[in-house]
């Protein structure tokens, strides 16, 4: 059932107290249900915006061009950042758990075998069709180091609050609870588990006694309410891992490619499969990453930026001057999309209304063919791309960013509404990271020169292209590995099962357990693993009834003999 802190509910006691009603903190709490177990949900947001609840989210930004404002990287509400994500969906890769001896702390305690099987229940839970099984004969298949047998999965609906609102409203045994915080976790006296925790708003706060918590609010505010938190067992053995190694992705455009076949445009395009959208894309194959050492990293065609008028497009320019409008941008795209098509400014509106004036009538033509695919077609069309007869069209790449001690998030001395520190964060980018996507664009390049398929030309000469590469680099929305899964408590924050080290009833279902970040978006992992978690708990539930039971059946047998 749904419930408000406001109207001073009687909470019930559960078996699972859930911190953060995301998608992530959804899927952990549903499945628990499945498995029988009771839940306490609890969000800092409501159904609706909730003004008062996001402006929580406080952090100090080092440098505001590496990393996006809270204000769009964190949302706090039913469905938390799904409400403004794209709804791309890509699993993982076997590349990603494997141990490189070129990338350092960067190892998984897991394989991606220990996963796997959840991913068919991740792709029901998000909507997001059939599990990802690569094509034995894709198009484009004669590419030598090159893979084109990766697709993307578009959700239909990408909205996880709205999803699920009507299960959680008549669920028997999840309770969610909207517009409460929770500001503090506190340790039992040992020090080895939680006993209650702090759950406020702007007129109370109450202490609530919990059995056992997982922490489900988004990699940036777990990693905050663990800082916070006076737990000697989290913030003395992890110094090394609580809030360092943060990662995103990096990803932007240096290269276009131009098509030998023009026609051939279609192979790259979205296309409907099983009801969903979906969506092609490069790889390179794990053998040459591991060969010529670099990270990891997927390509797709796309249109060129928005912003820059010189793709001379009057569609192009007509989207551009909807988006820059804010409040007409906003019902087209989540605010932070919108603000990457924009660009910064100065904004050349001359020479965008002079693209407009080119060809008005096809512009608006195609204008209400992309509203209509966009908007009130069903599945809606994720994106649109924008054909041209020189089959020459942007590369997009979306690369893996290496972990460093250096990129993290620690407590600032800001402090939010209900008292507690708000962040500072400083997301760097290395060298490493950039010249590996040179790495692999010239992988490819080679690779589509010599099956006379297509080429790459550069948008800068090569010794400004490591420049350009760092110039876009930029993430926040992606918040990877500051609470990261490992072996040993000298260098992460939970072990293989995601219970933070020397607590045995507090575990994180995030992203920010992620010891790498791959190519791919990292939600359709994070759902997988709060998946493999819920089954993990429901088991541990078993085997200590099975424990109590002996116990009991001990005690009696001894008060027998008595």
């Amino acid at each position: 059932m749904l419930i408000d802190f406001r109207d001073n509910p009687a909470l019930p006691e559960t078996d699972t107290c859930v911190v953060g009603a995301g998608p992530i903190g959804i899927a952990v709490a549903l499945a628990c249900e499945a498995q029988g177990l009771s839940v306490l949900l609890i969000e800092s947001g409501r159904e609706e915006f909730d003004l008062a609840a996001n402006r929580l989210s406080r952090a100090d930004i080092v440098d505001d061009r590496r990393h996006a404002a809270m204000s769009v990287a964190v949302c706090r509400g039913l469905g938390g950042t799904s409400r403004w994500w794209g709804g791309r969906c890509v699993p993982y890769d076997d590349f990603d758990f494997i141990p490189r001896i070129d990338v350092h702390n960067a190892e998984w305690p897991i394989c991606h075998n220990e996963i796997r099987p959840w991913y068919k229940a991740a792709a029901e839970f998000l909507g997001c069709g059939q599990e990802f099984i690569s094509n034995p004969s894709p198009p484009w298949r004669h590419l030598d180091s090159i893979a084109f047998d990766s697709i993307e999965r578009w959700l239909p609906q990408v909205d996880m609050g709205r999803r699920y609102e009507n299960r959680l409203e008549h669920s028997q045994l999840v309770t969610c609870l909207l517009g409460a915080t929770v500001t503090e976790l506190q340790p039992a006296s040992n020090q080895a588990s939680i006993e209650a925790i702090t759950v406020a708003d702007s007129t109370r706060r109450n202490r609530l006694p919990v059995k056992r918590c997982i922490l489900a609010c988004g990699g940036l505010e777990t990693t905050r309410l663990l800082l916070a938190s006076s737990l000697e067992k989290t913030t003395a053995p992890h110094a090394d891992g609580l809030g360092r190694y943060y990662m995103g992705h990096i990803s932007g455009k240096i290269a276009d490619i131009v098509l030998a076949n023009p026609e051939t445009i279609s192979d790259h395009d979205f296309f409907l499969e099983d009801g969903n959208f979906v969506r092609r894309r490069f790889t390179i194959k794990p053998d040459i990453l591991a060969a010529e050492q670099l990270t990891n990293i997927a390509f797709w065609i796309d249109n060129p930026p928005f912003h820059d008028p010189a793709h001379e497009s009057g569609i192009l320019s007509l989207v551009w001057f909807a988006l820059a409008i804010p409040p007409l941008g906003r019902r087209f795209l989540p605010e932070a999309v919108r603000l990457i098509h924009v660009g910064r400014p100065p904004y050349r509106y001359l020479a965008h209304l002079r693209n407009l004036l080119q060809a008005p009538i096809a512009t608006v033509t195609r204008a209400v063919q992309i509203i209509y695919a966009k908007f009130l077609s069903s599945p809606k069309r994720p994106g649109f791309l924008v054909r041209n007869p020189a089959g020459r069209y942007a590369l997009h790449y979306h690369a893996e960013h290496l972990p460093s001690a250096y990129s993290r998030v620690s407590l600032s001395n800001q402090f939010d509404d209900l008292g507690v520190r708000g962040l500072s964060i400083d997301l760097k980018y290395g060298e490493k990271d950039a010249r590996a996507v040179l790495g692999a664009h010239a992988v490819l390049d080679q690779a589509l020169r010599k099956a006379g398929a297509a080429r790459l030309e550069y948008h800068v000469s090569e010794d400004q292209r490591l420049s350009s590469v760092l110039d876009q680099a930029a993430d926040g929305f992606h918040q990877i590995g500051t609470t990261r899964m490992g072996i040993s408590p000298d260098n992460s924050v939970v072990d293989r099962n995601c219970r933070v080290h020397g607590i045995e009833n507090l575990f994180i279902a995030s992203t920010s357990v992620f010891p790498t970040s791959g190519q791919a978006n990292p939600t359709f992992l994070g759902v997988a693993l709060a998946l493999r978690l819920a089954a993990y708990l429901s088991k541990d539930r078993g085997r200590r009834q099975i424990s109590t039971d002996t116990t009991e059946a001990n005690e009696a047998v001894g008060a027998d003999g008595l």
